[in-house]
């Protein structure tokens, strides 16, 4: 049974949030960030840290607490960046290569299931609303990273607007 909603704005917000509460549970594969991470370096190859964080939009802080356990779990390497004194560089292991393999497999049978409704038109047009909501949102300031001086950790926006001083 659908709820009766005042507009569509009203309508699409409560679908996301049901969407999200499915997505938690059936899409879930971990820690979002390893598996961001892995899909990266997998895709790309070895790079620096701070390239990989900015790739994956993770905190400078966050990314060295995962790095760490994904290193200690045997997934990536660290080694020093010959080209920047205090950085390093981040590569898979074959282990981490292969664990990122299953992931993509599992990924996308769940997806295939979760949008099984639509057809391949459909899925293309909903692909590219979602792009251009995030874009929207992305201009709005609405991601942590989006004001330039995140990127040196500095905590600028208000807690609920998200808006930089």
């Amino acid at each position: 049974m659908y709820k009766e909603y005042k507009n569509n704005d009203e309508k699409i917000l409560a679908g996301f949030r049901r969407f999200s509460k499915i997505l938690r549970h059936e899409a879930s594969f971990g820690h979002h960030g390893k598996t961001r991470i892995l899909s990266v370096l997998c895709a790309e190859g070895p790079m620096a840290q701070r390239k990989l964080q900015d790739e994956v939009e993770i905190t400078s802080g966050a990314a060295s607490e995962l790095l760490k356990k994904m290193e200690d779990h045997g997934l990536i390497t660290r080694t020093a960046d010959p080209d920047d004194s205090r950085g390093l560089i981040v590569e898979a292991t074959e282990a981490g290569r292969e664990f990122n393999d299953r992931l993509a497999a599992e990924k996308s049978e769940k997806a295939r299931n979760l949008f099984s409704a639509l057809t391949e038109e459909e899925k293309e047009q909903f692909a590219g609303m979602l792009d251009k909501i995030y874009d929207s949102w992305r201009e709005q300031g609405l991601f942590y990273g989006d004001c330039k001086r995140h990127a040196h950790g500095h905590r600028c926006c208000d807690k609920h607007s998200h808006k930089c001083d």
